[in-house]
């Protein structure tokens, strides 16, 4: 038994580590609009975090289910990789990456760390403003104004009224309320309303695209008091979707604006022209990129990289004399490698030149803070005593406006403190994981809920009984009180035949191909069958379309006399299931065959129109059809069934000429407009007794393996040579198995269809990516 600890809390390991992806974890497919050179896919944590995945970091996630172990998780990995993952580089990108990201967990029940996005320049001092539901129904009501023609009309509106104020009016006149006490209370009001309907827009924006805001709320951004939105989901939109998000509060300000100078035609009062210019100056601020407003993200979706801040340090490395590009660099393609360098030369010299002023003042500023602070406050009193109440909440509000630099600039100062800390221990310990997009985001805006209680978390996990060796005889002596749980092969088996299961969402035809005659085709047709209809559920069904008399039928229990041509010809006497069923003869497996012609006196075979009706037939009432062909695949009646064939498989016997013969009939599909067919196909070695001297079988596999979906080696078995009806129980464990590697293969399949455009899955967010 294999233990882990973490605090009191022990795990116990059967049958090897089989990873887990963490509760709570959603799959969102790829990132529309990257700027890296590969592609990279979206996961969204249950703490609402998004993380940016390379392609097999990805995949790890999506196929880490808990019940595979990490040797056919890798083995999984690697064939929709395409490239060979070993078992231990996928326990390396687990425990340095994925693990450390709260995405997946090495071992069984082990909890997962989740290192939270704690950015340098972030929000702090954060307070919920608006909670999730209250945003969302805010949100779809404002969402309608993101139709193109009323944003034509603001945008029009807005141009009009500032060419009137500025032909029209002098720049005393539009600031002029902000002499008056009571005028500049009446303006920064306006202006706190303008500033959280600029955070509405953030919401509706999200919402237009399909994706769901969360809450709004409040904090210090540096020294500057800020609302801000939850709009993590808005990464799972395309590139267009997320800049309507971004854009949204500055557009949101236009409306404000269009709505403040209506108001102003309409009534004449003077502080809404002084709002109406300081709107115009917060669309400038925002849309500046050097630090997290929101011109920083309409760059950094521009660009396709979410997190510019992450870039720099791999920029200003790569840009040093002598150095190589960092990793981080060099997956950026040229356009966005320049885009961000220039961002790093522009923002880095002005954040230290800042920082540098700051500091330089802090002294003075600090010591003036208290003697100011003090003057307001006395001030304050004397103007509330004398009935000034305007002026009196002014200077309070001026004190409050000395202060936030105060506890705004202790915060960054205490994280940088922080940071360095964090730095130093880093160079100590273990590669940094996957890190997330350090946007202003929270934990789950939603508490708990009825999904809650899942079988997982609210029962205790039962052992399976082992069914063999000496754990199954403890099992039995003790009458099932002493359960060590099954072996690694039966785990192994088990996972298997799990994936064998995997559902389809249409019927599906299987054609089983071979232009070399003995290569064991038909055996390979039956035991394929065999093994899908034992352990699937739905209704399998193989038919022999051999035109030269095929022997599928004598491979089972014959139960019915008929044959293709009889149920060709009275195909219109059937209308259910019961009906079709008089034509087959049904094997233990429950696997049922329809027999082809046998007939000496038959002098037609069926043709291609034929194949294809009867294709159409057993495809109303039969889950999955497997095709036994004949050797000669440019005989019109093959052609057919291979047009009307969701996947084949290929067979070939362990001889140079028969690979050779197996490799042509592979060019000859990718030659004829069936490459799509080769792509998803399975290759089938049946091996003989006793292995040719010569002959590298090894290679012969890795040339079908890098064409095809995967290639089985079936070993030789006696019971196979005899030509006889066998069933699986018949079989030794190794061939049994191969088989059902070969059904594993073939279920892989099941996901995709040769007729629908292939879709991306459901459907990986760092800023640098991983790799």
């Amino acid at each position: 038994m294999t233990t882990t600890e973490d605090g009191a809390r022990t795990v116990r390991l059967l049958g090897g580590h089989r990873p887990r992806r963490a509760a709570g974890v959603r799959l969102l497919g790829q990132y529309e609009g990257s700027g890296f050179r590969d592609e990279r896919y979206l996961v969204e944590r249950a703490d609402r975090q998004m993380v940016l995945l390379t392609k097999l970091l990805y995949l790890i996630v999506e196929n880490a289910d808990g019940r595979t172990s990490t040797d056919l998780l890798a083995e999984r990995v690697s064939r929709a990789y395409g490239h060979r993952l070993d078992r231990d580089d996928l326990v390396r990108l687990i425990d340095e990456k994925l693990g450390p990201s709260g995405l997946v967990a090495l071992f069984n029940g082990a909890p997962v760390g989740q290192r939270k996005a704690d950015p340098l320049l972030a929000l702090s001092v954060r307070g919920v403003l608006l909670p999730a539901t209250a945003v969302r129904v805010i949100a779809r009501i404002f969402a309608p104004l993101f139709h193109r023609p009323i944003i034509f009309a603001v945008l029009g509106a807005v141009i009009a009224f500032d060419m009137w104020v500025v032909s029209t009016l002098a720049p005393a006149e539009v600031f002029g309320a902000l002499v008056d006490p009571a005028g500049v209370l009446a303006a920064l009001a306006l202006l706190l309303m303008a500033t959280l309907f600029h955070e509405f827009g953030h919401a509706a924006g999200c919402r237009y695209g399909g994706a769901k805001p969360g809450r709004i709320g409040v904090g210090i951004y540096l020294w500057i008091p800020a609302f801000y939105t939850n709009v993590t989901s808005a990464y799972r939109l395309d590139r267009a979707g997320r800049l309507r998000t971004d854009l949204g509060g500055v557009y949101f300000n236009a409306v404000f604006i269009v709505a403040a100078a209506g108001m102003y035609l309409w009534t004449g009062w003077s502080p809404l022209l002084a709002v109406i210019a300081l709107s115009h100056l917060e669309i400038i601020q925002q849309l500046l990129p050097v630090v997290r407003f929101d011109g920083y993200y309409i760059l950094g979706d521009l660009a396709g990289v979410p997190n510019l801040f992450g870039h720099v340090r791999p920029i200003l490395l790569s840009l040093l004399p002598g150095r190589r590009n960092d990793p981080g660099v060099a997956q950026l393609r040229l356009r966005t490698r320049v885009v961000v360098t220039t961002w790093v030369l522009i923002t880095v010299p002005a954040l230290l030149i800042g920082l540098g002023l700051l500091t330089w003042n802090a002294p003075g500023y600090l010591a003036d803070f208290w003697g100011r602070s003090s003057e307001l406050w006395t001030g304050a009193r004397a103007l509330a005593s004398t009935g000034q109440l305007g002026a009196a909440a002014l200077a309070l509000l001026s004190m409050l406006a000395i202060t936030l630099p105060i506890v705004g600039l202790s915060v960054v100062l205490g994280r940088s403190v922080l940071h360095v800390v964090r730095a130093v221990r880093a160079r100590h310990t273990a590669p940094s994981p996957a890190e997330e997009e350090p946007m202003d985001h929270s934990n789950a805006d939603d508490p708990p809920g009825a999904t809650s209680f899942t079988e997982d978390k609210m029962l205790r996990r039962r052992v399976p009984p082992p069914r063999d060796g000496w754990r199954h005889g403890l099992y039995y002596v003790s009458s099932g009180r002493i359960n060590v749980g099954p072996s690694l092969a039966q785990q192994r088996e088990q996972e298997r035949i799990d994936r064998v299961r995997a559902p389809l969402r249409e019927p599906r035809r299987v054609v089983t191909l071979s232009r070399k005659g003995g290569a064991g085709k038909t055996t390979t047709t039956l035991m394929l069958g065999h093994t899908l209809a034992m352990h699937r559920g739905d209704r399998v069904v193989a038919l022999d379309a051999n035109p030269d008399a095929g022997s599928l039928i004598y491979r089972v229990r014959r139960e019915s006399p008929a044959t293709v041509t009889n149920l060709l010809g009275e195909r219109d006497l059937i209308t259910k299931y019961a009906d079709l069923r008089a034509y087959t003869s049904q094997a233990r497996s429950r696997l049922e065959v329809i027999a082809s012609d046998d007939d000496p006196t038959i002098s037609q075979a069926l043709g291609d129109r034929d194949y294809r009706t009867v294709l159409d037939l057993l495809t109303q009432h039969y889950n999955l059809i497997l095709v036994d062909t004949g050797t000669g695949i440019l005989d019109s009646a093959i052609q057919g069934i291979l047009r009307e064939a969701d996947q084949i498989v290929v067979v070939m016997p362990p001889a140079l000429d028969g690979a050779r013969v197996a490799a042509g009939t592979l060019d000859w599909l990718d030659q004829h407009g069936h490459a799509d067919l080769v792509s998803s196909a399975v290759a089938v070695i049946n091996t003989t007794r006793g292995r040719p001297r010569w002959l590298q079988l090894d290679e012969i596999e890795n040339h079908f393996s890098s064409r095809c979906a995967g290639t089985v080696r079936i070993p030789w078995d006696p019971a196979l040579d005899s030509g006889a009806a066998v069933d699986l129980d018949d079989l030794r464990s190794a061939t049994r198995d191969a088989y059902l590697e070969l059904a594993e293969l073939v279920a892989t399949g099941f996901t995709t269809s040769r007729w629908t455009p292939v879709s991306v899955a459901d459907p990986s967010l760092t800023a640098k990516g991983v790799s």
